[in-house]
């Protein structure tokens, strides 16, 4: 009896792996495995593993473009785009729609308003160009293995969103993904990104895990200070501002 129910929770485990690659990546999975909003949310502590699998297509590609040039430039813009193709424009939309809304200034209700909106503003505008120089000037300087780290730890920002964090509104998609995260599952995704950091990096891959956990936690007290909680625009504003810290202290670092 204790096998079939092992055997039950590893099949249902594998399916919500299943379903966040295909809702998070764009990455083709052979396997028909029908959408479940509960299964998602419950796989979400796994969302760094997706991460790590992200960094091997990232290294690959940098790996290969390396042997085509050796003009860094050229090999960061490949990057840039290997991710858009892998990932698609889902976390960077939501860096946009948090730019729009957290810097109109406008009280909370108006806030979500414009951040439901889907037309980019001059904020979002902004933001993401900001955010394109300076993942460009970052990849163009970093050494290899951070193009393993940074898709993990800045995966880790959902899983400690959903599982720390309350949700700013009353319903909607990422609201169903919290109510199945407690902090139990963000320790859990916690402790796979840290055997994962020291495994890549040792303990500059540790230090630089640190500072994100740092930077998480008080990118997501500064958005329910101003919206009352996180929204899937947060999040995805988090990770993607994640990625871009854990880049900049691999620079730094080395």
């Amino acid at each position: 009896m204790k096998l079939y129910f092992k055997k039950k929770r590893k099949r249902k485990m594998i399916k919500g792996f299943i379903i966040l690659m295909q809702f998070m990546t764009r990455l083709p999975i052979p396997v028909n495995v029908e959408y479940d909003e509960e299964k998602l949310g419950k796989s979400v502590k796994y969302f760094p593993l997706v991460g790590a699998i992200i960094g091997v297509f990232l290294f690959a590609v940098n790996f290969l473009t390396g042997k085509i040039t050796g003009n860094r430039q050229i090999i960061a813009i490949a990057l840039i785009i290997a991710e858009i193709l892998i990932t698609g424009l889902i976390h960077i939309d939501g860096l946009a729609d948090t730019a729009d809304g957290l810097f109109s200034y406008a009280k909370k209700e108006k806030m979500l308003e414009i951040m439901k909106d889907s037309r980019i503003g001059t904020n979002g505008t902004v933001i993401l160009i900001l955010y394109f120089i300076a993942k460009f000037v970052f990849l163009s300087q970093v050494k290899s293995g951070y193009l393993l780290l940074y898709p993990i730890i800045s995966r880790l920002s959902t899983s400690m969103n959903a599982g720390f964090g309350e949700y700013a509104r009353k319903d909607g998609m990422s609201n169903g993904i919290i109510d199945q995260n407690e902090k139990k599952e963000a320790i859990i995704s916690i402790i796979i990104v840290t055997l994962l950091s020291f495994g890549i990096m040792k303990i500059k891959g540790l230090t630089i895990l640190l500072l994100a956990i740092i930077f998480i936690l008080w990118f997501m007290q500064n958005v329910k200070r101003k919206i009352g909680g996180i929204t899937g625009d947060t999040m995805g504003a988090s990770l993607e501002l994640t990625a871009l810290l854990v880049l900049f202290a691999g620079i730094i670092l080395n």
